[in-house]
């Protein structure tokens, strides 16, 4: 596979900036597509809004598209349900026009979300119930059934990516993990909600790494979905790692002030499932690579050194 032509969209964010370095290296001859300039030098890059225009030319002749373009924040999907979901289907639906006019179908790799399970408890795989429980996760399942369509109408091969809450280094700082690593490394004493909710929490360079092994899946794994994720960790689990780490790193002590008052509605929180990846193990052979602990260390370690600029 290697030398194959990708076209990453959204390739300017936060897991564009763990994807598009890893295909380069794989020796992939990758192109970009983004609202902004390139993050990435010496790449053909396409500037382009996909939620009002997606350049054919950027489509022909690619070998597969990893399509990341999406407006992320549940906080904006709350405020304006209708234009945000409007706008992140518009994307997959004018990728997926643009493919459909080529003689050449190239596979389409969307990244969604494991928020499709909702308020799901113990074990999910790929049959589980969904329940969208915010107007992000409803334009993912609403994307999510354009390319099951188009697959079949159209013969566009495809791989959906339901992958957990995904960490490390180019984080924007609204996340959780990321704003406490930089509280921390800037402040002696932090002030964070209750710890009590869980999630399940990965390494981005792990779910770059289930883009690679989609793009070299067999025809058998085409058009369906994969969760990849691991078990759920609470909050605080990952606060007092994080702690430890950064204590060891600066040699100083943090203190943590639990500040009561700072609750997420509950309607907003995802249930505390354990996320089965066995399909993807078994179809894509994909599986972490990186661990919680060392993927908190090469993430404070980033913000030790850099700075976020900022990211679509």
């Amino acid at each position: 596979m290697g030398g194959k032509r990708v076209l990453v969209t959204g390739a300017n964010g936060f897991l564009g900036s763990h994807v598009v370095p890893l295909l380069v290296k794989r020796g992939y001859r990758v192109s970009t597509l983004g609202r902004g300039k390139s993050a990435h030098p010496g790449l053909t890059h396409y500037k382009a809004d996909v939620v009002h225009n997606m350049p054919e030319s950027a489509v022909r002749g690619v070998d597969a598209i990893v399509h990341l373009a999406c407006d992320v924040s549940i906080a904006r999907s709350i405020e304006n349900p209708s234009s945000y979901i409007t706008n992140n289907l518009a994307m997959t639906l004018n990728l997926l026009e643009a493919v459909r006019a080529q003689k050449k179908k190239p596979l389409v790799i969307f990244l969604s979300t494991d928020r499709v399970y909702g308020k799901a408890s113990g074990r999910v795989n790929e049959n589980s119930p969904t329940f969208p429980i915010e107007p992000y996760v409803a334009s993912k399942l609403m994307s999510e059934t354009a390319l099951a369509a188009y697959a079949n109408q159209f013969d566009i091969p495809y791989i959906a990516l339901r992958a957990s809450a995904f960490f490390g280094p180019h984080q924007p700082r609204r996340s959780f993990i990321s704003d406490v690593i930089q509280k921390m490394i800037e402040q002696n004493t932090i002030t964070v909600g209750p710890l009590k909710s869980v999630k399940n929490f990965s390494y981005a360079g792990n779910v770059a790494d289930a883009v690679l092994a989609a793009l070299k899946a067999p025809r058998s794994a085409h058009n369906r979905a994969y969760n990849i994720g691991g078990k759920p960790i609470s909050f605080s689990h990952v606060l007092t790692l994080c702690k430890k780490i950064i204590e060891k790193r600066l040699g100083k002590k943090i203190r943590i002030h639990i500040d009561h008052s700072i609750r997420l509605p509950q309607k907003n929180e995802i249930g505390a499932f354990t996320l089965s990846s066995a399909s993807a193990q078994k179809a894509l052979r994909w599986k972490e690579k990186v661990s919680l602990t060392e993927g908190l260390e090469r993430t404070v370690d980033y913000f030790l050194k850099n700075k976020n600029p900022p990211q679509e």
